[in-house]
């Protein structure tokens, strides 16, 4: 399922074929924000494990709340910040330094990041993407 989902929603990150040259697409770039970035270690291998198993180019990052206090956008961009349920009290402060750089701020399900459910994260993280790129398109 998470196969066929990322092939519909990713048309954009696939490899495209130009003559003899092959170019590649960024990867989507997810920074998941949790209270030390060490329990959401599993979370972040597993959701890697889908992106790499539907064929998306993905990279994802977990940190702590003092890291994500001193992030600066301009300098680290990201597609997405996913905030994991123990610091949803840090949303308001990550979604005013990211929504004016246009990068999508999201909380994790508690139960998607209690059964460390990477296939389900992935669908939210491709899903948002999505989401926005309809947006851009429609401008």
């Amino acid at each position: 399922m998470a196969g066929a989902l990322a092939l519909r929603l990713t048309g954009h990150l696939r490899r495209k074929q130009v003559g003899d040259e092959t170019t590649k697409q960024k990867p989507i770039k997810v920074l998941m924000v949790c209270a030390m970035g060490m329990s959401s270690s599993l979370l972040e291998n597993k959701t890697k494990e889908a992106a790499a198993k539907a064929g998306v180019p993905f990279e994802l990052k977990a940190v702590s709340t003092q890291e994500i206090a001193r992030w600066d956008p301009t300098l680290h961009w990201y597609d997405v910040v996913l905030v994991a349920p123990q610091v949803f009290y840090k949303r308001k402060s990550i979604e005013q330094i990211a929504k004016p750089h246009g990068i999508i701020v999201q909380d994790i399900d508690t139960v998607t990041f209690g059964m460390v459910d990477g296939e389900k994260l992935f669908q939210q993280i491709m899903e948002a993407i999505r989401a926005r790129d309809e947006g851009q398109s429609e401008s």
